[in-house]
């Protein structure tokens, strides 16, 4: 019953949230308008790795909105199972489809996106480096899906491009109450801290704890059993072993596609929560989760983790109550992108 209740909210809310959809394309149309963004992540070697799965897929779904420059990924040291390689073939297949828009819809080619693939650690240091420096009207965001060890290597060999590059990552250095106690750190962990302590005017959002309300109830399962129907990419979904929509990771990627998000100022907050600049004279361009409690310590949130459990739950609840509406967009956009082929699953 709850699973028909979710999914008649969801068809309202597709029919509902067109304009919506069509809004971030005519936002973006324009190529000057594309953010320009670079993807890190563990893909290959992690064992979490079905949160980057989605998030890329996420990503892929949408990628005439926004300007790829890399995607870096960690060779798995078994060749046969490259999980990244593994994504772009099915994008590659519904890419030749001619049943679907994606060559009608200004997305990249299969070889395109091949292109942009980096592998080689060394050689990813120095993309970030590059391509950073590159002379661009548009900033270049840099979307961390796994640790911080490549972005802490980058800035510490070119301290330079501290001021060219925009930073958007999941989770501080610090994990949630529901996950261990105060002052344990993260997959984060030390790479963050040094970048947090020396680059004090890197413009920066961390979604510290709020992300994990992306992926909580019965919405994100039946979300999962609405878009394996779209596509390869919809089909190696649907193989998944957790069984639910796991859009944790791509919170960042969230950001560039709010149509109500106001870039330049992440504290009007979005899809992927709201933010605080807890720290606006020391850094002046960083910002994070915010707590509705003003007792809340965010420069030692040890000093005050009795509030720990109520601030995640706030941080939560703010994306929760506004995952509909993403979700709902996904799918009007999915709709229109295998060309008006969806039928809600029972």
């Amino acid at each position: 019953m709850k699973n028909i209740y979710y999914i008649v909210l969801l068809i309202l809310s597709l029919y509902g949230m067109s304009s919506c959809s069509k809004e971030i394309q005519q936002h973006h149309a324009s190529g000057l308008e594309r953010s320009r963004l670079m993807i890190i992540t563990d893909i290959n070697t992690t064992p979490f790795f079905e949160a980057d799965e989605h998030a890329l897929i996420y990503l892929l779904w949408h990628a005439n909105i926004v300007r790829i420059e890399s995607i870096i990924a960690d060779k798995n040291r078994d060749e046969m199972d490259n999980r990244l390689n593994n994504i772009l073939d099915q994008y590659a297949s519904d890419f030749r489809n001619n049943n679907y828009g994606f060559q009608n819809n200004a997305y990249p080619s299969p070889r395109e996106l091949s292109s942009k693939v980096v592998n080689d650690l060394d050689q990813a240091t120095n993309t970030i480096i590059q391509t950073a420096r590159k002379e661009s009207e548009q900033p270049l965001y840099i979307l961390v899906l796994g640790d911080m060890k490549l972005i802490k290597e980058a800035l510490f060999l070119a301290p330079d491009i501290e001021q060219k590059i925009r930073l958007i990552t999941i989770g501080s250095g610090i994990k949630s109450p529901e996950d261990d106690v105060c002052g344990n750190l993260n997959w984060n962990g030390w790479g963050r801290t040094e970048v947090f302590e020396r680059f004090k005017n890197l413009w920066w959002i961390e979604n510290d704890w709020a992300y994990k309300g992306i992926s909580e109830g019965n919405l994100p399962k039946q979300m999962f059993s609405e878009v394996q129907q779209f596509g390869a990419l919809g089909n190696y979904l649907s193989k998944s072993t957790q069984q639910k929509l796991v859009l944790d990771e791509a919170l960042p990627i969230m950001y560039l596609l709010d149509p109500n998000i106001h870039r330049n100022h992440p504290e009007f907050g979005g899809w992927t929560g709201n933010y605080i600049k807890p720290f606006p004279v020391e850094r002046p361009q960083y910002w994070i989760d915010r707590a509705e409690t003003k007792k809340w310590n965010y420069k030692k949130p040890c000093q005050s983790w009795e509030l720990a459990d109520q601030v995640l739950l706030e941080r939560k609840s703010v994306i929760v109550a506004r995952r509909e509406e993403m979700f709902s967009s996904l799918l009007m956009n999915l709709d229109q992108l295998y060309n008006n082929t969806y039928v809600p699953s029972e």
